[in-house]
């Protein structure tokens, strides 16, 4: 029973928060910050019980609609409470756990001066994004704000939080990098979606994709890109005393908006949607991979 559990767990968005979380620490130590591993496990841990508490949440809360998804996706979870309403109950309750969990350790943090203050207003905040992403009475992610939601739970409170674990408060420097990684997030999360856009329907979710059908998701996913590439490429030329190289930083996100490219096409070729929603998926793994490389060699 245990091990059903935990296959409720999604490895695969783990490991997003993983990257986005270290991506923001590595951004902070080039600007000067300081690596401190015991500051660094515990601001991760606030994100990492965070984030677990909302596969759980979701889940419970969308067990429902999730009956009308018949395709299995790459990105998609295992459907476990649907095919067991006993574990309801308790999947529930390992949410909340999980939830206080991270709220907790961020207090502690800030009673004991090893964080800021700023570290335990970004999870009380990602955390209600993540419980009423789908939980009532807001069901965010079912009243046309659930891009939103996951845009600022996974591209600004993951990253800052690392950030936060190197350079003990937010500056102008990280500044440079909220908005595209904002953006970052609103693609990945209609990256996530266009493949059950049908299941959305019918279970009269208001995404974006139910509202635009598959190539206005592809649409706005290219747009994004886009968008990230002309921010990135405005920073190479007039920012010249910079930690980073913008002009890296460009080329990498080249990668996003080839993915946009494809994808939209492909879906005005009638292609699969699951197919090139996860080359977007993986397009963006790729960009914060490339990123953590880049950061890394720069460090050392």
């Amino acid at each position: 029973m245990i091990w059903k559990y935990l296959k409720i767990i999604r490895l695969h968005i783990v490991a997003g928060g993983i990257l986005a979380f270290t991506l923001g620490a590595l951004i902070g130590i080039a600007n000067g910050g300081a690596f401190n591993p015991l500051h660094f496990a515990l601001f991760y841990a606030t994100v990492f019980f965070g984030d677990l508490s909302t596969h759980y949440s979701n889940d419970y809360f969308d067990v429902q609609r999730d009956k009308f998804s018949i395709r299995k996706t790459v990105f998609s979870g295992n459907k476990i409470l649907t095919a067991n309403p006993n574990m309801l109950p308790q999947a529930r309750k390992i949410s909340i756990a999980l939830l206080s969990l991270s709220l907790g350790l961020a207090a502690l943090a800030v009673v004991f001066k090893v964080a800021p203050i700023e570290l335990l207003l970004i999870m009380m905040g990602a955390n209600f994004l993540g419980w009423f992403y789908s939980a009532p009475p807001l069901h965010l992610g079912s009243r046309g704000l659930g891009e939103v939601s996951i845009a600022l739970a996974v591209g600004f409170a993951i990253p800052a939080a690392g950030y936060l674990s190197v350079s003990g408060h937010l500056d102008s420097w990280y500044a440079f990098f909220l908005l595209p990684f904002v953006l970052y997030a609103f693609m990945l999360a209609l990256s996530l979606e266009a493949p059950d856009i049908d299941a959305d329907r019918l279970g009269n979710k208001k995404t974006f994709g139910a509202a635009h059908g598959v190539c206005g998701v592809f649409g706005l996913i290219l747009a994004l890109a886009s968008a990230v590439l002309g921010m990135f490429l405005f920073y190479t030329v007039q920012i010249k005393a910079a930690p980073i190289n913008f002009g890296f930083v460009s080329a990498f996100a080249a990668v996003p908006l080839a993915a946009g490219i494809l994808g939209l096409i492909a879906m005005q070729k009638r292609k699969s949607a699951q197919t090139f929603s996860a080359v977007c998926v993986f397009s963006l793994i790729a960009f914060n991979i490339l990123m953590i490389a880049y950061l890394l060699i720069l460090k050392l």
